[in-house]
């Protein structure tokens, strides 16, 4: 929720800015800088993703993608009609709300429009538990979207980053109780007892290795 209201905010404000004619060169220049700083933030963020690093914090990517997308409604907003690249790359940032819109309103579009919204939109729930100073267990859920959580482990990396390893476990099921008890200084084990489907119990006992290429 936190994502569509900031964005719903931004594209409410550009809306009236256009409304009202409303000109601030200094708050234009001012949000241009910031719109930069948080593209370059983005397009680090889909890189380190595709090499499944990321920026420590669970929401941070999700952080910088809004506030580039919603400083560049509010640019458009306070942006005058001109016949350069600069002003139609902001008009279409500010139409791709309304392609969606149009997706909804065309059958043959509209599974896909409502797959890609929720991917766009839809905040994830994160739980993290801990193991030592340097590696958790990650548990990610995404609405309608997954039906049990995907279970990745979390390293620290270089101050500001992190990795994510994707599936160390494949229960199935939401966590209940979890238990992490670090093996050496490569594996951990793991016992997690969780609800499945139909109201039953799963057990997992396993030994995960803290890197890959660790143990097996």
């Amino acid at each position: 929720m936190i994502t569509i209201t900031l964005l719903s905010l931004s594209y409410i404000a550009a809306i009236s800015f256009r409304i009202k004619d409303v000109k601030a060169p200094v708050a234009r220049l001012l949000t241009w800088n910031l719109h930069i700083i948080f593209l370059v933030l983005s397009l680090i963020s889909i890189l380190l993703a595709l090499n499944g690093y990321g920026f420590k914090g669970t929401q941070t990517e999700r952080i910088f993608l809004t506030l580039y997308a919603g400083s560049g409604f509010i640019l458009y907003g306070l942006s005058k009609p001109e016949i350069d690249a600069r002003y139609y790359y902001l008009a279409s940032l500010f139409a791709f709300p309304l392609v969606l819109v149009v997706g909804l309103l065309l059958p043959f579009l509209r599974t896909f429009t409502i797959l890609a919204a929720l991917t766009l939109f839809a905040d994830s729930e994160f739980e993290r538990y801990r193991i030592d100073d340097d590696f958790a267990m990650q548990t990610k859920s995404t609405g309608i979207l997954t039906r049990y959580p995907t279970y990745s482990m979390v390293e620290d990396k270089y101050w500001l980053f992190e990795k994510v390893t994707p599936d160390v476990i494949n229960p199935g099921a939401a966590p209940g109780t979890v238990k992490l008890s670090k093996r050496g200084n490569d594996s951990v084990h793991i016992q997690l007892t969780a609800g499945g489907a139909k109201g039953g119990t799963i057990r997992v006992d396993t030994i995960v290795a803290l890197k890959q290429g660790y143990g097996d």
